[in-house]
């Protein structure tokens, strides 16, 4: 089948999603429409459970019964964001799509295809005669962009008599995913006893345009953390025996996000204002030592603000600015197998004064369950050791590379053959879903591959179409191929 054939005929399935707004947590729609369109293309095994994923077994083609069972994987659920000026409720509106060239994207709108290509390349794939396979099951789950809730409520009968998984959700195709970090959301929080300030002067100190970005893909790129690195210019400041107490100290944007800003307002005596400065100063000098060939931007900035009605105590500036210089931030240790991923990280995320308590989220992220339990047991230590309580969610699994994977060179060698050129193998340290089917069924033989797609999340959205091609028959020949 030649490449435009490919593309036309996932682009009817894309197009048929794509008419389904599929917001995270609003997916009964789009799911709908898939276990329908199922039926219609003949499979009659199609199951829809209680948080509305997808789940629909497909029998072997003659003389492929008794291969083992393998899973194509995907989310249904899409980040909807749109250009400022275009009419888009995301609970409503369908998407439309833009045909340019080799580039499919929509038209001022996220696209979708992260993840809807997933669903509309198995949907293709099932109408294609001349495509052999063993048993095949298609997963599709809700809410993967957000809470991951379809992995996490998906009953584990689903994987556990399957061999391979197939999962359909990166971004590269040159790059063979064959693992993904654990992740856990911790809080520190400590109560704040207020009082009257001390001094008669307020200062506003900011750290401004940091680079930040996402704590996973961009943790081993060298940057600064701009809430720590305000912390450190706040310890020095102590150091120094500048006497001062924190009226407020916020920054960043999520806690999976490395913060590009953040601003402490303190009180203290005018007459340190000199030595404050000259603080500053050489708290810029050594940051640009250590970063300044990656944060080319990042300053610190200095200025008189309105003295606020009251401050923290002494207790609660010190605790503040001590754990904050205490938690590492950036990489602890890089994987000996795959040198450019980290094993483990840690992030500060943010920071928030609230009514009578501040409060910062604490990302973690590790390349196996084994390695992030080992330090989640350490942070009750620093809270205990500052005055905060420590609060933590459910850790998000990992999923660990297999060193004996015999679907790896399946689909490496598929690639090679139809791309003329070797894949890349990579692990990243992001979080995907098939961590909670890994944690699920440790037996199971996963590799995650996706078109190359250009900024996803975003109304800028879009994905290169010969390269959906492509993915169609590497997977195609993949499936005929796996015993």
């Amino acid at each position: 089948m030649k490449d435009s054939e490919i593309i036309d005929g996932v682009l009817h399935e894309f197009a048929g999603l794509a008419k389904h707004p599929r917001q995270s947590h609003h997916e009964k729609a789009v799911s709908d429409y898939i276990a329908a369109r199922l039926h219609e293309l003949g499979v009659d095994d199609v199951v829809q459970d209680e948080v509305y994923n997808i789940i629909a077994n497909v029998p072997a083609t003659a003389g492929y019964e008794s291969r083992p069972l393998t899973i194509l994987q995907g989310h249904m659920d899409m980040v909807c964001v749109a250009k400022p000026g275009v009419t888009y409720d995301p609970l409503t509106s369908p998407i439309k799509l833009i045909r340019e060239g080799n580039i499919l994207r929509a038209d001022g709108t996220s696209l979708g295809a992260d993840d809807g290509i997933a669903a509309a390349i198995a949907m293709f794939l099932l109408q294609q005669k001349d495509v052999a396979h063993g048993p095949l099951r298609l997963i599709f789950t809700v809410d993967e962009e957000t809470a991951m809730t379809g992995a996490t409520h998906l009953d584990k009968k689903y994987v556990q008599d399957a061999k391979y998984i197939i999962n359909c959700d990166s971004e590269y195709m040159d790059i063979l995913c064959i693992g993904s970090a654990g992740s856990c959301h911790t809080h520190f929080n400590r109560d704040i006893t207020w009082q009257e300030p001390a001094g008669n002067l307020a200062l506003s100190i900011k750290t401004c345009d940091f680079l930040g970005g996402h704590s996973g893909e961009t943790i081993n790129s060298g940057k600064s953390n701009g809430i720590q690195a305000l912390a450190f210019a706040l310890l020095k400041m102590a150091d120094k025996g500048i006497s001062y107490q924190m009226a407020s100290m916020n920054g960043g944007n999520a806690a999976n996000a490395i913060p590009a800003s953040a601003e402490a307002v303190i009180v203290l005596d005018k007459k340190d204002l000199p030595a404050v400065q000259t603080v500053l100063k050489e708290t810029k000098d050594e940051f640009d030592l250590i970063y300044g060939e990656v944060e080319q931007k990042a300053h610190y900035v200095c200025e008189e603000t309105a003295m606020p009605a009251k401050t923290f105590s002494q207790d609660d500036t010190d605790a503040v600015v001590q754990l904050l210089s205490i938690l590492h931030c950036g990489v602890f240790a890089m994987n000996q197998l795959l040198p450019k991923l980290p094993d483990l990280s840690a992030s500060i995320g943010t920071i928030a004064t609230e009514e009578n308590r501040v409060t910062l989220q604490y990302f973690p992220r590790a390349s196996a369950d084994a390695i992030l339990r080992q330090l989640l047991m350490t942070l009750p230590v620093y809270g205990k050791c500052t005055g905060f309580t420590v609060e933590m969610g459910h850790p998000e699994p990992a999923w660990t590379k297999n060193p004996h994977s015999t679907l790896l060179p399946v689909i490496a060698q598929a690639y090679t053959e139809e791309a003329g050129r070797e894949p890349r193998l990579e692990a990243m340290h992001g979080g995907l879903e098939t961590g909670y089917f890994y944690s699920m069924n440790q037996n199971l033989d996963i590799v995650s591959v996706g078109p190359t797609t250009h900024d996803i999340h975003s109304a800028d959205e879009s994905v290169e179409l010969d390269t959906v091609a492509l993915l169609v028959r590497i997977i195609a020949k993949t499936l005929g191929r796996l015993k």
